[in-house]
């Protein structure tokens, strides 16, 4: 008798999840690109050369101040998150997501739940008073996931793009 496969899961990242973790953060800029605002993002985070993000990636897995997560579903790695905590002028931690992508096959299955599950403990243990995450405009589907966690709006971000 075969089991059904279980739900995704979710795990700290490893030098082992490079190739993955590169080939969705790719993925994941060619949605930006087509996005609302999605090309202004994405130019807020790592570059596109290969080698600049490995190294992103590494920096990341040895920072004690910032979590890099993958979603694997049967074994393969699906998503990633990754997170980091800062201070407010007031010194009070928060921690702030800069990516949670899942490659679009692979979505409405539970590795973002898996991924938002760890980033809150994570966060709990860092001490975080809140975590901040963005939603790009019109992605009802990312609004909707972050609000089914708990999240509120607390910052619009207004863009006028100039020639």
């Amino acid at each position: 008798m075969t089991l059904p496969a279980g739900p995704p899961q979710a795990r700290p990242a490893s030098e082992d999840d490079l190739g993955a973790l590169v080939g969705l953060y790719q993925e994941c800029l060619a949605e930006l690109a087509v996005s609302r605002g999605g090309p202004v993002l994405a130019g807020q985070g790592r570059g596109t050369v290969r080698a600049d993000i490995e190294r992103s990636f590494l920096d990341q897995l040895g920072s004690p101040s910032a979590m890099l997560s993958v979603a694997t579903d049967e074994g393969a790695v699906v998503g990633y998150l990754s997170a980091s905590r800062y201070e407010l002028d007031d010194g009070s931690p928060l921690a702030r997501v800069g990516e949670l992508f899942v490659s679009g096959a692979c979505r409405r299955r539970g590795a973002g739940r898996a991924l938002a599950a760890q980033l809150l403990d994570w966060a709990e243990g860092q001490g975080c008073v809140g975590v901040d995450a963005h939603a790009l405009p019109g992605s009802r589907a990312a609004k909707s996931f972050f609000e089914g966690h708990g999240f509120t709006a607390r910052l619009l971000v207004m863009h006028r793009r100039l020639a």
